[in-house]
């Protein structure tokens, strides 16, 4: 085999294996996101934006700027 012919080769088993991996990587990250016993998880990540406090927020006031 020459070169070319062995780079054909490489090129196309590696770029075959890298479509197959990545289709199977999505259908897994596609069947946790929507598992039915992750909903709950997702529906309060979703809400986090709209509320008003911190995520680390303990509700303190805070002492150097008195909010």
């Amino acid at each position: 085999m020459d070169s070319e012919t062995t780079y054909s080769l490489v090129r196309t088993w590696f770029g075959t294996g890298g479509l197959i991996l990545m289709v199977v990587l999505f259908a897994v990250v596609l069947a946790y996101a929507l598992w039915p016993s992750n909903k709950k998880k997702f529906d309060r990540m979703a809400k986090l934006p709209l509320e008003d406090k911190e995520p680390g927020d303990s509700g303190k006031k805070d002492t150097e700027t008195g909010e």
